[in-house]
């Protein structure tokens, strides 16, 4: 009995093993004994992972183990090359016209007829565009110009609406991350706008439950995360602006009472450093949050820092509890009803959520680390 569990468990790990196997062959049409690279594309790099010679009609074949889809650079040198995105157990065969290695056909692995099909038409993008920029370097007349400028728009929105109509087609497969970070040129990604954001959460979301131990997929993820950051933080700033346009108050003015019913508004705060703090009672990172700024305050309040925080609670009886059970120090406002108005106002999404401002009352950081704002609060007030 014992023999037959060990026979069944070494077919089992070979079953797994043959799984994981991959097979890479190709055929290179007029290469004759030359050498062939395959390299790895990481995370900001690339390593070569495997060689081989093509023999005298040009193929050549390439084995690996894989535990999940990687991206593959194949080619001849650092210019003439391919990309493509292999699966366990898929045995891939490539056939090129030419050592050129522009037209090749692909079976065996549909991830990388997908980034075929994206490099395609990226590189047809390309060629258009620099026709069309020499074009307008040619012509002075200003009525040509304008009407190229709009034809080149034109490719480019295209371009876009393209990788878009991909990537919504293709969420499960990591070619779309390969989508989400084409480039016109540069400077300009093919997903050029800030709605576009939305699609590398919609891939990032999708591709961290299929492929959650692959690296290409955790920075996805990582750059997700920071990137939508970024986004809320222009939002805040471009609604700032308008309410400052609006008043003699760098950021929107608050007025609220605090829980004695004196209503402090943020113009009646003239320290240095000003810390505007949002928070809720019910809200276990908030009170955490607390904790530690009682530490920072006892610190450099005397030196010029104080903190206008604003409680989004519903229930005022247990916002001002939570006030005088934690002790908490500087000036806490709230109230039914308009707290809610302002968090709006200030884009609040998450709980708690700080704005660190200057003299000058221009934000600085948003929420920022306890050690970074002891650190910004020293070089400002010691």
């Amino acid at each position: 009995m014992k023999r037959l569990y060990f026979l069944l468990l070494i077919l089992v790990i070979a079953s797994c093993n043959q799984q994981n196997k991959i097979k890479i062959d190709g055929q290179i049409k007029g290469v004759k004994e030359k050498p062939v690279y395959l390299k790895e594309i990481l995370l900001g790099n690339t390593q070569i992972i495997d060689s081989a010679r093509t023999n005298k009609k040009g193929k050549f074949s390439f084995k690996e183990t894989i535990e999940h889809p990687k991206f593959y650079q194949l080619g001849l040198s650092n210019s003439r090359y391919i990309t493509l995105l292999v699966e366990p157990g898929e045995e891939v065969e490539l056939k090129f016209t030419s050592e050129n290695l522009n037209n090749y056909s692909i079976n065996g692995s549909e991830g990388s007829k997908k980034v075929k099909k994206l490099s395609n038409r990226l590189a047809s993008t390309k060629y258009k565009l620099d026709s069309l920029k020499n074009l307008y370097t040619k012509t002075k007349n200003p009525k040509k110009q304008e009407k190229i400028n709009a034809e080149y728009q034109s490719i480019v929105e295209s371009q876009r609406d393209s990788s878009i109509a991909f990537i919504l087609d293709n969420l499960g497969s990591m070619a779309s991350i390969m989508a989400l970070y084409q480039k016109i040129n540069d400077d300009t990604y093919v997903l050029f706008k800030n709605m576009d954001l939305q699609y590398i959460k919609l891939v990032a979301d999708s591709l961290k439950k299929k492929y959650p131990d692959s690296d290409h997929v955790k920075a996805l993820i990582a750059n997700k995360d920071n990137l939508m950051k970024k986004y809320r933080n222009l939002e805040t700033n471009t609604k700032f602006q308008k309410y400052a346009e609006q008043s003699d108050f760098p950021v929107p003015m608050i007025r609220l009472p605090n829980i004695e019913g004196d209503t402090i508004s943020l113009k009646d705060i003239h320290e240095k450093m000003l810390l505007i703090s949002f928070w809720s009672a019910n809200n276990k990172r908030s009170l955490e949050r607390n904790l530690k700024l009682k530490k920072v305050y006892k610190q450099y309040h005397p030196k010029g820092f104080e903190i206008y925080q604003v409680n989004l609670d519903t229930d005022s009886e247990n916002w001002k509890k939570a006030v005088k059970f934690d002790e908490l120090p500087w000036i806490n406002v709230g109230g039914k009803g308009r707290n809610q108005y302002y968090g709006k106002v200030y884009n609040i999404t998450e709980l708690p959520t700080d704005f660190l401002l200057n003299k000058n009352r221009e934000i600085i950081s948003r929420t920022p680390e306890i050690n970074d704002l002891k650190r910004t609060l020293s070089i400002a007030l010691d």
